[in-house]
């Protein structure tokens, strides 16, 4: 647990076999009780770590009277629904990610089947297809998901004592992903949108509409407009930097379009063999889509999706249908 300014708390919450380590979740002290921004990871281990961080700080699940998720990814929105048996805070989302837990998350198996289908039609041999498999709890969780009390489309204010959130509707990473700006503080809580070292995937998923890296550069460029001297993201360390930050991931999406059109200068290629020749993970020095793990790979291919997409939509390539394959090619 930490103090980052007299009412407002950092507390991490362990992501069970992943990387990043833990969610950094944000305790807001107000007159009537605390606000948390994002939940964490659903475990025992998780809901351990809460409590203790909780207990650091004077405070019990009894003092959550509301809770802001930036977005309902598991490790954010997953304990949610085991602290609907410790407290009766009011859970607050986007009206987006809403809809994803009714119509995305409950129906997990046909989403999985969705994405096996996407695979195929990229051009991924069955081999090569991987889809997530769910454990016991998570798959209750997501069978029976907890719905939110309230739901918001930006532009709110939610109050904690003398802290005043205005809701930023932030989408990419998520549809209905949300930031929440602190103007008096100028402070930015960024979920996972502007994370200080890694870069979100911004995925294209199965039968979804609309542009997600389109969206995502496009929220990107309007926060750049706010005056921020602390960044609060939900993995890694806190920054200072949002502007700078914010040009760097521009920046890198634009490197992996030219990694793209230079792959498509051999002629047409599938989604997943342009998989192949971007270079992943560049902060880490660069890793080839062969030595990904599985649900590296499948996210690999999703987000190079979502770039093709937006460079079909800005007319930088073309797609089209081939033997049931879907192809792309660089328009000329």
């Amino acid at each position: 647990m930490t103090e980052i300014i007299p009412g407002i708390y950092q507390l991490q919450i362990p992501i069970p076999n992943n990387p990043l380590g833990y969610t950094n979740t944000y305790l807001i002290r107000g007159d009537d009780g605390c606000l948390l921004i994002d939940a964490g990871f659903d475990s025992e281990e998780a809901l351990l770590a809460l409590k203790n961080q909780l207990d650091e700080i004077g405070a019990d699940f009894k003092d959550i009277i509301r809770i802001v998720v930036t977005h309902v990814h598991g490790d954010h929105y997953g304990l949610v629904h085991t602290l609907r048996h410790h407290t009766q805070a009011e859970i607050i989302v986007h009206y987006l990610e809403a809809e994803l837990l009714t119509n995305h998350y409950k129906n997990v198996e046909d989403t999985l089947g969705q994405i096996e289908q996407l695979f195929r039609s990229n051009g991924a041999p069955d081999d090569e297809i991987p889809v997530p498999r769910f454990p016991g709890r998570d798959r209750r969780r997501l069978a029976t998901p907890v719905m939110p009390d309230t739901t918001v489309k930006g532009g709110e204010t939610i109050s904690a004592g003398d802290f005043n959130l205005l809701v930023l509707w932030t989408p990419g990473h998520s549809p209905g992903h949300i930031c929440l700006y602190e103007p008096s503080r100028k402070l930015l809580f960024a979920g996972d949108h502007i994370l200080p070292v890694i870069t979100p995937n911004i995925s294209l998923q199965p039968n979804a509409g609309g542009n997600p890296l389109g969206d995502f550069i496009n929220s990107l460029n309007k926060l750049k407009e706010l005056d921020v001297e602390l960044v609060l993201p939900a993995h890694e360390h806190i920054y200072t930097n949002l502007r700078a930050r914010i040009d760097e991931i521009i920046q890198h999406h634009q490197q992996r379009n030219l990694e793209i059109l230079e792959t498509l200068e051999a002629g047409p290629r599938t989604a997943y063999e342009i998989s192949q020749n971007i270079t992943w993970v560049p902060e880490a020095g660069g890793i080839k889509y062969n030595d990904l793990p599985p649900m590296d790979k499948r996210m690999a291919v999703m987000e190079t999706l979502a770039h093709l997409k937006a460079m079909t939509i800005n007319g930088e390539v073309e797609k089209y249908t081939k033997n049931s394959t879907v192809v792309f090619k660089k328009n000329t």
